[in-house]
């Protein structure tokens, strides 16, 4: 962390309510409410005119002050004030009436995404409304199996998923989804808390992203069935029979578009190489937030220990995916300007919701992300023999790559789960079916990607919600 000083507020100014100057001790005494400091200066009036200018947050000396080239007992005087907490900010960066605006203008782009869509499905928009209104809670089996459209699904469980992680979206999908039961559009009052509405805006395009998937071929989960479970077991065997079923589910979904983009004669590939590792970047930028939620349980020690250690081993990591976005012309900026892919953030998100709901099925999953032991990391492979773009260097991700591998990543969940004993039946269900709802998503995004940057042509990084429809 950087020091606190007068140089860390945008527009600072002196907030004191008590100020008395006195002539005859040449002294001016000022606080918040009562005397707290008694000031001096061989110059009287001159004190006092400054100190009666810093309470305008428009005084000529606080440019001077922020740049450390004011009179030095000026500054020394000003940070005394500070530190006891008598300097404010009069200039915030996201005003509640700027967050109100910038939600408004979310939720008209939202709409207007859908109109553009033709989205007109009034069931599926009234099952989410009531998912929204419906605050008890489900077991993860009856939430998966609530419809067999994939999207719905992802739908719900993001709901629930930003009921923790970003409170303020779910009201304001709640005003969404009533516009599209043809009640007519409202200010939405939101709380926001420490929240930003770029974060909204990102589950609002999701949201409608969703919707418009939902009406689409394709809807129908690929996973028919979930790994049986018949008697209680230990967790390592768990992760090891669920390693089993992830590579025949992967293995019986067929050829992969994605892959077959790779060629010489795709005029689409490198925008799809971009593509892919901006996911990933946007994938790794969050990871370790995910594990955090996991941590503060009350674990055992051993799981707590390896828990906080996967942390630790995970930091920074994404550093080498924006290396190798920034080969490809992709800066740090640009890639936070624009909307992570759909498939990124609910990765993300739905992770997360496992991490403080269900650490079992966390740690289970784990290995997804980090690859199935055995399997080979198709992105860096195929890029690096594909690639035309002439300053593209995906050394950074081989070695991310190669420390996965040195730290033993890929068998994570065994390493966890091995800490976490006997299992009930019940568990072991409801985590194969996390597992197989995050194995689907996960296949689901790579291929969403040949869709979006091959089929629709579109350029790796996308700023507005309808430009993933």
């Amino acid at each position: 962390m950087e020091k606190w000083s007068i140089g860390s507020y945008r527009k600072p100014f002196l907030d004191v309510g008590y100020f008395h100057s006195n002539a005859a001790s040449g002294t001016v005494e000022i606080g918040e409410k009562d005397s707290e400091f008694a000031l001096s200066s061989e110059s009287m009036a001159l004190l006092d005119a400054t100190l009666k200018g810093l309470m305008r947050d428009d005084s000529e000396h606080w440019p001077a002050l922020r740049q450390k080239t004011a009179d030095p007992q000026l500054q020394d005087i000003v940070a005394v004030l500070d530190d006891a907490g008598l300097i404010r900010e009069s200039a915030p960066e996201h005003t509640l009436v700027k967050k109100q605006q910038l939600l408004q203008q979310a939720l008209e782009e939202a709409w207007s995404a859908l109109q553009g869509q033709r989205f007109a499905d009034r069931d599926a928009a009234r099952e989410l409304l009531d998912c929204i209104a419906d605050t008890s809670s489900r077991p993860f089996d009856a939430l998966y199996a609530s419809s067999s459209n994939v999207y719905l699904v992802y739908a719900r469980v993001a709901l629930q998923s930003w009921a923790v992680i970003c409170p303020p979206a779910v009201p304001a999908a709640a005003a969404l989804l009533e516009r599209l039961l043809g009640e007519p559009p409202r200010e939405v009052t939101v709380e926001f808390s420490a929240f930003w509405v770029s974060e909204v805006r990102k589950c609002l395009s999701v949201l409608t992203w969703l919707l418009v998937r939902s009406q689409q071929p394709g809807a129908h989960k690929l996973c028919t069935s979930v790994l049986a479970v018949d008697a209680e077991d230990l967790g390592l065997n768990l992760a090891i029979r669920l390693e089993r079923w992830g590579l025949d589910f992967l293995a019986e979904q067929g050829s992969s578009q994605y892959r077959t983009s790779f060629s010489n004669d795709n005029d689409r590939r490198d925008a799809l190489i971009a593509a892919s590792y901006a996911q990933e970047y946007y994938i790794t930028d969050r990871f370790i937030d995910l594990i955090c939620p996991a941590i503060a349980q009350r674990l055992p020690r051993p799981l707590k220990k390896l828990a906080r250690r996967y942390y630790m081993e995970e930091a920074g990591h994404e550093l080498y995916e924006l290396k190798t976005c920034k080969s490809l012309g992709m800066s740090e900026e640009a890639l936070h300007t624009a909307l992570p892919t759909p498939f990124a953030q609910l990765l993300c998100d739905f992770y997360t919701y496992f991490a403080t709901r269900d650490v079992v099925s966390y740690f289970a999953a784990a290995t997804i992300t980090e690859g199935l032991p055995g399997q080979e990391n198709l992105l860096n492979a195929l890029s690096a023999e594909f690639s035309s773009t002439p300053l593209f260097n995906n050394r950074p991700s081989r070695k991310h790559e190669q420390l996965n591998d040195k730290l033993a990543h890929q068998y994570i969940s065994r390493i966890m789960l091995s800490e976490v004993g006997e299992l009930s039946v019940a568990q072991q269900r409801s985590t194969a079916t996390a597992y197989a709802l995050l194995l689907e998503l996960t296949h689901r995004a790579w291929e969403e990607l040949h869709r979006l940057h091959v089929v629709n042509r579109r350029p790796p990084l996308n700023y507005a919600m309808d430009d993933f429809l």
